[in-house]
């Protein structure tokens, strides 16, 4: 990939109210996985193997059961499309073919995140668990949901393998291209890649061998993801910024800051 920049390139200024879009909700998504991953650490949430722990939770304290379980997740999940879509604007005349995959395994990665959450699919469980009135319907509604519960756990909290494999890859793909342009600065892009690679391990990891799910990289994963998230979203609101008063020297800026 030939990413070498000049100045003013891959910044315009007619999508400024796309990186700030971009920029917001870049920010926000790191502040809502920052809020999931304290509120799952300070709540004791039950293990992905203990189904009638999470069912007690979703029915003593439901808003608790959603956010450990990762409805704050599917918040992001729509955040990511302005995000993905201003970094793609910034990023393609580095190289357009690599951002236009990199923004397609995104989109794709959203999509099946979206369609393989297990969150609702346990809540109604834990529903129909509470509601059942016989020792034999509580057992079928309870290993249900340990089923359900098996598949979350290849992905995590949250998230699938099928669809968290497209966003690393498209992750790393993006944070490639920060290190190798002139655009976003190395910083970015050493986190995204270090965040996004070791996503792709765990996720590959799960999908090769389900026993060992729940990697204790997990945590490392998550916290560099959230410093990613953030550093993005100050880098597209200054690009936002410095673009309107400094058209020339936007590049230059936003790299050495």
């Amino acid at each position: 990939m030939n990413t070498q920049m000049t100045n003013d390139q891959g910044i315009d200024k007619k999508w400024k109210s796309l990186y700030k879009a971009g920029g917001v909700g870049a920010l926000i998504v790191g502040t809502l996985l920052l809020i999931e991953m304290i509120a799952y650490i300070a709540t004791s949430a039950p293990s992905l193997a203990d189904g009638v722990g999470w069912f007690s939770l979703f029915h003593n304290n439901r808003f608790i059961g959603l956010v450990d379980f990762g409805i704050l997740e599917l918040y992001a999940l729509v955040l990511f499309v302005p995000m993905f879509f201003a970094l793609y604007t910034v990023l393609r005349r580095a190289n357009e073919s690599y951002m236009a995959i990199a923004a397609i395994l995104a989109f794709v990665g959203i999509a099946v995140n979206f369609a393989t959450s297990k969150l609702f699919s346990l809540l109604t469980l834990s529903d129909l668990y509470a509601a059942a009135t016989t020792a034999a319907m509580k057992s079928q509604f309870l290993a249900a949901g340990q089923a359900t519960l098996a598949l979350g756990a290849l992905g995590g909290i949250g998230g699938s393998v099928e669809g968290g494999i497209p966003l690393a890859v498209s992750g790393l793909i993006i944070s490639i291209i920060m290190l190798r342009s002139n655009i976003l600065g190395k910083t970015i892009g050493y986190v995204g890649a270090l965040a996004n690679g070791i996503g792709l391990v765990m996720y590959f990891n799960a999908a090769l061998a389900p026993a060992m799910a729940g990697s204790p990289f997990f945590g490392v994963f998550f916290l560099l993801s959230v410093i990613w998230f953030f550093l993005i979203g100050r880098k597209l609101l200054q690009l936002n910024s410095i673009r309107s008063h400094y058209p020339k020297l936007a590049n230059e800026r936003i790299k050495n800051v």
